[in-house]
Order: C-alpha cells, then structure tokens, then sequence
C-alpha cells in the first residue's frame, strides 16, 4: 500500500489546528511565523502531526523558500528533513519576495543563484535565493524530476469607487503564476505489489475556474507522458462536481478539505489514471482492467481528511494499491 498526502501549506500560518492541543509544543494559535525560532517550532509541530499518518508521499502547496514572513526557512528541506524523507524538491512558481518585485525563476529548484535574475545580486549582499510554489517530497528514490508550467489566468478588474471616470475608483489584481512538479518515483519491493515505478506531481490551479480546468487538462497531460501509474495532487480550486465533467483522470479520496475549520467542499484533490470502459461506456471488472493495463492501475483502499497546525486547508490522504 501506498500513502499520499496533499496539503496546501498556506506559507505555514497557524491555522484550525493550532491550538488543539495535539502537538507536543502545545497550542501555537497566533505564533508569529516571521520569527526564525517560532517558524521552526510551528513547522516542527506540523510534521509531528504528518508523521501521524506516515505518509510516503507529499504533495505542498504554497510553499515558502526564503520568505520573511515565514522566518527564512526553506519550508519543503525544514519538512523533509523533520519527516526522514530523502526526497525533496521545492519548485517556484515565481521568484523574489511576496510583496515586492515578483519575477519568473530562471530554473525552478531556486537552488543557485543563476536560478533567478536577481540571485547574483542578492548573493553579493549575502542573501539566499527566495520565491515561492509547490513541492513533493517522498520516502522513495526517484530517478527523474519534471517540470511543467501551466501559465496565468487574466487579470481581474474590481470596481471600488462611484467615479467610473476615475482610475482609482478601479483595483487591477493580476493573477499568480501557476506550476507543477513531478517525479518519477522508485517505489520499494513489497510497498506497491507489481508496481516498480511511479509519477506523481504536486500542483496548485488557478482560483478562476474556467483557467484552474484548463491548467488541469495541461497538467494530466504533461504527467500521463511519463512511467505510469499516475497521480496529480494538489489544490486545485475545483470542487468534486466541477472536475468530474472534465474527462480527466479518475478521482479518489473524499472528504472535505475547505476551510479548515469547518470544511464542507473539497478542493484538494488526488487523481489516477482512469478506469477503462466497455463498449458500452461502462467501466470493465477489475480483471479485465488489469489485463488491459498491464497491472499498472491503482484503486483507493482508505483516505482521509484532517485540518493541521497549519493551514486553511484540511490535509487529504489517499492509500492506494494495485489493482488485481
């Protein structure tokens, strides 16, 4: 059996769980995550609570690398390195502060100052490359990592003045670049029956839904190219009923995820690859799924949600075996 755990991070801002009492630093409701000392010991609670469900792999979303406001850590190494995990990649879907002069990463891992425009210049002054994106980390090997950029929606224009003439009375917001990262994992004897390797990815979807399905689309479609079995997790800012009519992928998991205090709708989502059909568009048993997919199909044996220290996300988790 396989475990995968998805979780939007929200920059590591105490959220619904921070002050319930099941973590051993106690209630962190508040904490001021800009100081290094307590960003460590709110990140070292929440990977307290995903070793609970011993993961095999995670799925980050909003991820911090670097940023003040989250006490300079680089949240995904800090997490990897909490949880034992040996494999670890944060990948920037932009460069540079959050509030400040944002810029596309020349190389994603943000891991070397030629990985950004600026990085050379802050090297000069002593500071470590910054930004911000997804990230995937594993107890499994991995023998290659991808990258796929799935681009922006358009800008959005809100009025909030009574002078239609006046350019103030309008707010221009731009929207966020989005990215995903994937890896084709090596996957243990005896963790995933006849399955030897796997592709999965992290990605987080724009909030208009008209573009998150469409990123979506280029996301499956990027990660159904390499090894399968396949999985996409993420926040994808899509609801059950809103990805089912996309044809993309087959869901599993369930469980409300949003908002983390009293969630009732899921947004954060685990898809594999689809379940094949008949000719009379139903799906086939499970023998005849195997024999047509070479035993490489997953189905999902037990999931679950659970709203952490932190986050306005609940985590989802989906434990997954073969088929067959």
């Amino acid at each position: 059996m396989i475990r995968v755990l998805s979780l939007n991070l929200q920059h590591g801002l105490p959220g619904a769980g921070a002050g319930d009492g099941s973590a051993s630093t106690g209630s962190l409701a508040g904490a001021d995550i800009s100081d290094p000392a307590t960003a460590r010991a709110v990140m070292r609670a929440t990977a307290e609570q995903i070793a609970e469900l011993a993961p095999d792999i995670i799925a980050l979303q909003e991820v911090d690398l670097g940023q003040a406001r989250s006490g300079r850590l680089h949240q995904a190494a800090f997490l990897a390195e909490e949880l034992g995990m040996p494999t670890c990649r944060f990948c920037a879907s932009y460069a540079g502060p959050v509030v400040g002069l944002r810029r596309r990463p020349l190389r994603t891992a943000l891991s070397s100052p030629t990985d950004d425009v600026l990085g050379l210049l802050r090297a000069a002054v002593g500071a470590g490359p910054i930004g911000y994106g997804n990230a995937l980390l594993s107890r499994f090997p991995v023998s290659g990592w991808h990258v796929k950029r799935l681009g922006r929606g358009p800008s959005s224009i809100v009025k909030r003045g009574e002078r239609a003439w006046d350019p103030r009375s309008y707010h221009v917001s731009t929207a966020s670049q989005r990215i995903m990262v994937a890896a084709t994992l090596e996957v243990p004897e005896g963790a995933g029956g006849p399955i030897r390797q796997l592709s999965v990815a992290s990605t987080h979807l724009a909030t208009r839904e008209s573009m998150a399905a469409r990123q979506l689309a280029a996301a499956w479609g990027a990660l159904a190219t390499l090894p399968g079995p396949h999985l996409l997790a993420g926040d994808y800012n899509l609801r059950t009923e809103e990805i089912t009519p996309l044809g993309i992928g087959r869901q599993v998991g369930e469980g409300p995820t949003f908002p983390a205090w009293g969630p009732d709708r899921r947004i954060d989502h685990v898809l594999t690859d689809p379940w094949p059909t008949g000719a009379d568009g139903l799906p086939v048993s499970a023998q005849e799924a195997v024999s047509r997919t070479g035993g490489t199909l997953l189905r999902a044996v037990g999931s679950g949600v659970r709203s952490l220290v932190v986050s306005d996300h609940a985590a989802t988790w989906v434990d997954l075996e073969p088929v067959g």
